[in-house]
C-alpha cells in the first residue's frame, strides 16, 4: 500500500513540476522535447492510475483487481523507462545554448531575467523529474513483481485446517461436534 501511495505522490509531483517547466520554457521560448510531448502529464496520469490500483488491490486483493494493477504497473514501468531515456537526452543535450553573451539586442540584466533564470529553473526541475522518474521506474517494477508473485502461478496450494477440541472424553475432531447456529438469541 505504501508503494501505491508513493506512486500517487510522484504522479502529482510530476504533473505539478511539469507545469512549472512548461511555464519557464514558455518564458524563454526554447522548448525541450520532453516537455513538448507532454511527458510530465501523461507520466503523472499513468503514475496516479497505477498507484490508485495498487492501493485498491492492497485493500481488496481480488484477482481481477490485482491483474489490473499488474498490467498498469507494467505499462508504467515501460513508460518510465522511455521517459528516463528522453530526460537523459534533454538534460545532457541542453537546447538552451542561447546565453546572454550571444544575444546582442537585449540588455544583460533583462537577458539574465528572461533567459538565465528560467533556464536554471528548468534544468533543476528536469533533474528532479529525472530522479522521480527513476524512482517510479523502480517502484513500478517492484509492485509488478509483487503482483505477479501473487497472480502469475500455475497452481494455488490448498491448506486444510483441522481443529481439535480437548474434552473430558479425549480429543474429538471439531467436525464430530454438534453444530452451533449463528442465530441471535433474544436476551
Amino acid at each position: 500500500m505504501a508503494l501505491g501511495i508513493t506512486q500517487i505522490l510522484i504522479g502529482t509531483l510530476e504533473i505539478s513540476f511539469g507545469l512549472v517547466v512548461a511555464i519557464a520554457e514558455n518564458a524563454t521560448r526554447f522548448y525541450s522535447s520532453a516537455t513538448h510531448v507532454g511527458t510530465p502529464y501523461w507520466l503523472g496520469i499513468l503514475y496516479i492510475i497505477s498507484g490508485s490500483l495498487s492501493v485498491a488491490a492492497a485493500k481488496n486483493p481480488k484477482v481481477p483487481l490485482v491483474k489490473g494493477m499488474l498490467a498498469m504497473n507494467v505499462l508504467s514501468s515501460v513508460a518510465s523507462g522511455a521517459a528516463v531515456v528522453m530526460r537523459s537526452l534533454v538534460i545532457s543535450h541542453s537546447r538552451y545554448s542561447s546565453r546572454c553573451t550571444y544575444v546582442t539586442e537585449i540588455p544583460p540584466d533583462i537577458c539574465y531575467e528572461y533567459v538565465t533564470i528560467p533556464y536554471t529553473v528548468t534544468y533543476a526541475i528536469s533533474a528532479f523529474l529525472m530522479i522521480g522518474t527513476v524512482l517510479e521506474f523502480l517502484i513500478t517494477i517492484t509492485t509488478a513483481a509483487f503482483g505477479c508473485a501473487s497472480v502469475c502461478r500455475d497452481a494455488y496450494s490448498e491448506t486444510t485446517i483441522v481443529i481439535f477440541r480437548q474434552t473430558d472424553e479425549g480429543i474429538i475432531p471439531a467436525s464430530a461436534l454438534p453444530r452451533q447456529s449463528n442465530e441471535e438469541v433474544p436476551a
